[in-house]
C-alpha cells in the first residue's frame, strides 16, 4: 500500500533546483493539461484558432440578429463555408444548397465550389478524400489555396502521416495574409512537430526523408524543445545554430519567443502571398549535359519517347557539343542522380521524369541547372530548377484563350470526375472568368461508363446564355460525348477541347462524329508547313514507333533539348518566350515553363489548322501559368 505524503521543504528546494537547470527542458503546448482555451468570441478568432465548428455557430448567431436581409445572407454564406471546413456536412449541405453558385461573386463562387468539394468528400478514407482534393499552386487565390491546405494537412494527421501534415501546413503558410492567422498556423505546427518527436518522426528519421527543407527545420525546432538541457545557455546555443542553418525560417516569426523566450536575429522572408523564391541561377560548369529517364520500368515507353525526341533535336543542332549522358533513373533516387551528375561533371541535367523524384530533386541543394520533365506540387524550388510538363492545364487555358478571343462570353462543362478533371476545369474556368467570361453550369461524368446521358442532360438543363461547351476527355468519351449533344438538341452548340480527344493520328472514320469541335495542340502535330512536315518525316524515318505512335512526348524531349540549349547559351529567365515543337514556351517566375499552343478544328473527320501559336500572345499574357487546380474564382 502506498501512502501519499506531503513534500518537505528540502524536497521543494530540490525540486526547484531542478526546475532552474532543466526549465528549459520540454516546451510542452500548456503547463496544464486540463486547461481548456477560452472559447473564441467572434468567428475570425474561432477562424484564426482552426475552430471552424465554433465559427460556424458565431456566424449563424450573428445572422439571426442581423435586421439587413444581404448582411444575414452573407453571415449565412459564411456559416456554410465554415460548417464544410469543420466537417459538419449536413449543416452545410442546409445552408449551402439555398445558394445558387451562379449568382455568387467571383471569388465567392470558388470559395463555394470548395466547401461542396469537402462536402463530397466527407466520408472518404484519407487517401481518396487527398486524391480527389488536389493541391493548389501559383495563382489560386489565397483565400481558397490556404483552406485547401489546411484540409489536406488534416488528412494527412488522420492516417497518421505527421510529416506530411506539417509539410502541408507549411505550405498554408505560404498562402496566408493574416498575421493572427498566420503565427496561429505556426503554433500548430510546432504542436504536431512535437508530436513527430514523440513517434519518432524526426528531422533525421525515415519519414522525414522527402521532407522540404521548411519542415526539417520545425522538426529540428520541436528536437531541441523536447531535450532536456543542463543550462539556459546551452539550450540557446543549440537555438542559435539551429537559426544559422534554417535562417529566415517561419518560426522566428514568434514561435522562437513565445515557446523559447528567445529573440530571433532573423526573420522570415517578406513576399506575395503564394509566390515562390526563383533566386539567381547558377551557370552551367561543363558543357556535359546528362538526361535522366526511366529507361525501364512501368514509364518506359514515355521516357524512350522522349529520349528519342531530346536525341533526335540534339543531332539536329549544329552547334551542340558532346552527345548527352544518359541514365535509366527505375532505380535511382533523385539524390542518386544527383550525385551521379556531379560525379560526372555534368553542367545541365534534364530529368526526372516521375513527379515524387521531382518533387525531391527541387528540394536538393545543387549549383547543377536542372530541368525537371513534371511539375511539382510545392510551391518552393531552388533556383536554376526548371519544370517543363505536358500540363493539361495549360491546354485548359488555351481553350479558354481561344474562345474568348472569338467573342464566347458564356460556357458549360463537363469534365470526368476526379483529380485530373478538377484540375483541368479549374484551369478552364480560371482563365475563361479572366477575360470576362461565365459559366454558366457544369457537370462532372464517370469515364468508365458507357453513357453519359445523365450528367449531359444536367449540365444542359441550365444553359441559358451559354454559346459554347468545355468538353474534357479521351477520344471515346469526347466522341460519345458530342453525338449525345447532338441527341439532346445542342447541335448548334459549339464544343471545345484540348488535345487528350485527338489520338495524334488522323482518323477520319472515327472522328467523323467530332466534325465542328475546336481544339488546343501541339505545332508538332497539327502544324502544316514544307519545314514541319519534313521534320516529322525525318524523324519517324529514324526512330520509327516512339516518333510516329508517341507524338507529343517525342516533341516534349525535343524541346527538353532547346530549353537545354537555351541554358547553355543565356540562361533562362523569367518572361523568355521562344518557339518549340510541344508550343510557344515561356518562363514563368517560379520555374515552370508555360505552353502555348495551336488551335485545330475537326473538319471532314480530320484536324484542320486554323492557327498556330504567336509568341506575342505569349509575351502579353499576364496570367500565372503554373499547374493550377484552385485558381481564382
Amino acid at each position: 500500500m502506498i501512502v501519499s505524503r506531503k513534500p518537505s521543504l528540502g524536497v521543494f528546494a530540490l525540486l526547484l533546483l531542478a526546475l532552474t537547470l532543466g526549465g528549459c527542458a520540454q516546451q510542452i503546448r500548456q503547463a496544464n493539461p486540463d486547461a481548456r482555451p477560452t472559447p473564441a468570441s467572434s468567428p475570425s478568432q474561432a477562424i484564426a484558432a482552426g475552430d471552424y465548428a465554433r465559427a460556424a455557430d458565431l456566424y449563424m448567431r450573428a445572422a439571426s440578429n442581423q435586421s439587413d436581409p444581404e448582411r444575414s445572407r452573407r453571415l449565412r454564406f459564411e456559416a456554410g463555408l465554415a460548417a464544410a471546413q469543420a466537417g459538419n456536412t449536413t449543416m452545410a449541405r442546409q445552408i449551402l444548397d439555398s445558394f445558387t453558385p451562379s449568382t455568387l461573386e467571383r471569388g465567392d463562387r470558388g470559395r463555394y465550389e470548395l466547401a461542396q468539394r469537402e462536402i463530397s468528400i466527407a466520408g472518404l478514407p484519407p487517401s481518396q478524400a487527398l486524391d480527389r482534393l488536389p493541391p493548389p499552386s501559383s495563382g489560386t487565390a489565397p483565400a481558397i489555396a490556404e483552406r485547401v491546405w489546411e484540409k489536406r494537412a488534416q488528412l494527412h494527421f488522420e492516417q497518421n502521416d505527421l510529416i506530411a501534415g506539417i509539410g502541408a501546413l507549411v505550405q498554408r503558410g505560404v498562402w496566408l495574409v493574416d498575421d493572427q492567422m498566420l503565427r496561429g498556423n505556426d503554433s500548430t505546427i510546432y504542436d504536431k512537430a512535437l508530436d513527430a518527436i514523440s513517434m519518432g518522426q524526426g528531422p533525421q528519421s525515415s519519414a522525414a526523408r522527402d521532407a522540404d527543407k521548411t519542415t526539417l527545420g520545425w522538426l529540428a525546432l520541436a528536437d531541441i524543445g523536447q531535450r532536456r538541457w543542463s543550462s539556459r545557455n546551452e539550450r540557446d546555443r543549440a537555438l542559435a545554430s539551429w537559426e544559422e542553418r534554417f535562417a529566415q525560417h517561419p518560426a522566428t516569426r514568434a514561435v522562437l519567443e513565445n515557446r523559447f523566450s528567445y529573440r530571433a536575429s532573423t526573420s522570415p522572408a517578406q513576399r506575395e502571398p503564394g509566390q515562390r523564391a526563383f533566386g539567381e541561377t547558377p551557370r552551367p560548369q561543363s558543357d556535359t549535359v546528362a538526361l535522366a529517364l526511366p529507361l525501364t520500368g512501368k514509364f518506359e515507353n514515355a521516357a524512350k519517347a522522349i529520349r528519342d525526341g531530346f536525341m533526335f533535336a540534339y543531332e539536329n543542332d549544329d552547334t551542340a557539343p558532346s552527345r548527352p549522358m544518359i541514365y535509366d533513373t527505375n532505380t535511382m533516387t533523385a539524390t542518386d542522380v544527383q550525385r551521379q551528375a556531379q560525379s560526372d561533371r555534368v553542367g545541365i541535367l534534364v530529368g526526372p521524369l516521375d513527379k515524387p523524384k521531382v518533387a525531391e530533386m527541387a528540394r536538393l541543394d545543387s549549383r547543377i541547372p536542372t530541368i525537371g520533365l513534371n511539375y511539382s506540387d510545392t510551391p518552393n524550388q531552388r533556383p536554376g530548377f526548371y519544370q517543363f510538363a505536358l500540363s493539361p492545364e495549360d491546354e485548359a487555358r488555351e481553350v479558354a484563350r481561344h474562345a474568348a478571343d472569338e467573342g464566347h462570353r458564356g460556357a458549360l462543362a463537363l469534365v470526368p470526375s476526379g483529380g485530373w478533371g478538377t484540375r483541368v476545369f479549374d484551369a478552364f474556368r480560371e482563365a475563361f472568368e479572366q477575360r470576362g467570361g461565365q459559366l454558366i453550369n457544369y457537370a462532372n461524368y464517370e469515364p468508365s461508363e458507357p453513357d453519359h446521358r445523365d450528367p449531359i442532360q444536367s449540365v444542359l438543363r441550365n444553359r441559358a446564355g451559354a454559346d459554347f461547351i468545355f468538353v474534357a476527355g479521351q477520344p471515346d468519351q469526347a466522341r460519345l460525348i458530342r453525338s449525345q449533344l447532338r441527341y439532346y438538341r445542342a447541335r448548334n452548340l459549339k464544343m471545345f477541347t484540348t488535345s487528350h480527344a485527338y489520338t495524334g493520328t488522323p482518323n477520319a472514320g472515327d472522328d467523323i462524329d467530332l466534325n465542328g469541335v475546336g481544339f488546343a495542340d501541339m505545332p508538332w502535330v497539327v502544324g502544316q508547313g514544307d519545314f514541319l512536315e519534313n521534320r516529322r518525316a525525318e524523324a519517324e524515318q529514324r526512330y520509327g514507333t516512339t516518333a510516329k505512335h508517341y507524338k507529343r512526348l517525342f516533341a516534349m524531349g525535343m524541346d527538353a533539348w532547346r530549353l537545354t540549349d537555351r541554358i547553355a547559351e543565356q540562361g533562362l529567365a523569367s518572361g523568355d518566350v521562344f518557339e518549340g515543337m510541344s508550343g510557344v514556351l515561356k518562363v514563368n517566375q517560379d520555374g515552370t515553363i508555360r505552353r502555348y499552343l495551336a488551335w485545330a478544328v475537326f473538319r471532314s473527320g480530320e484536324p484542320q489548322l486554323v492557327e498556330m501559336p504567336s509568341m506575342n500572345d505569349a509575351r502579353s499574357d499576364s496570367s500565372r501559368a503554373a499547374p493550377d487546380p484552385w485558381a481564382q474564382r
